[in-house]
């Protein structure tokens, strides 16, 4: 078992760093909790290899591109993401927009998704 990874740790608490770094296990769960409340923010998007994989803003979702393997909670702010695979490793960087449009300043969190791959013949 690993415990979730804290985007909101690294944003909310001046002490600690931007970067920090998130270890999953291959076939397992993850839980990245992004942020405490997504409800009242304008714009969001999740990116992961130069790709968007989360986005919506206030009450609605635009996109999630892995939707088949992951849920988001808005009202807790948190992205799970299920079966993971080696290629779920990776930077992932969290921007949020206000009202005007304007860019917050974005984070970014580590993932390193560790095990072997086993086959049966």
């Amino acid at each position: 078992f690993f415990p979730p990874c804290y985007f909101y740790v690294i944003f909310l608490k001046q002490s600690l760093q931007n970067g920090a770094q998130c270890y999953g296990a291959l076939g397992g769960s993850v839980f990245l909790q992004l942020m405490d409340d997504f409800t009242e923010i304008d714009t969001y998007q999740l990116l992961t290899q130069n790709m968007i994989i989360l986005a919506g803003g206030k009450d609605r979702a635009l996109g999630n591109e892995m939707k088949t393997r992951s849920s988001f909670f808005p009202s807790n702010g948190t992205f799970l993401i299920r079966n993971l695979s080696i290629n779920d490793s990776g930077e992932y960087t969290l921007y949020t927009f206000d009202s005007k449009g304007e860019k917050a300043k974005p984070r970014t969190l580590q993932l390193m998704v560790q095990g072997k791959y086993f086959f049966i013949s």
